[in-house]
């Protein structure tokens, strides 16, 4: 119960800025729980590599770039082909379903025989 009534009394208290701020956050900042980081001490600094001079390569590689955006009257070409296409592989379809195709008769193998 007392958790509740300082969550709430935290969490209406921070009216202006605070309010943009995670509650529990504010919570353990009134019950003094938290502290703010603090610079590391030196031998941590010096042995880090310099950021501005060690050759970092990103892990989601390099941006590619996009395809331009169509306009309207080149969809409308990019269409009128892809129809043109159609009608001609439909031509080409029927041409071929119409000739008259001999049936091929089975090779027979001879069975094999186990030795």
């Amino acid at each position: 119960m007392l958790a509740y009534g300082l969550a709430a009394a935290a969490f209406v208290g921070g009216t202006d800025a605070r309010a943009q701020q995670n509650p529990l956050r504010s919570l353990t900042d009134a019950l003094h729980l938290t502290t703010e980081a603090q610079e590391g001490p030196d031998f941590v600094r010096e042995s880090r590599p310099d950021i501005k001079t060690m050759e970092f390569l990103p892990l989601t590689g390099v941006d590619k770039p996009r395809a331009p955006v169509k306009t309207p009257a080149e969809l409308e070409a990019d269409k009128a082909a892809l129809v043109a296409e159609r009608e001609k592989a439909d031509a080409r379809r029927k041409k071929l379903q119409a000739e008259q195709v001999a049936p091929v008769a089975p090779n027979h193998v001879a069975p094999i025989k186990d030795e």
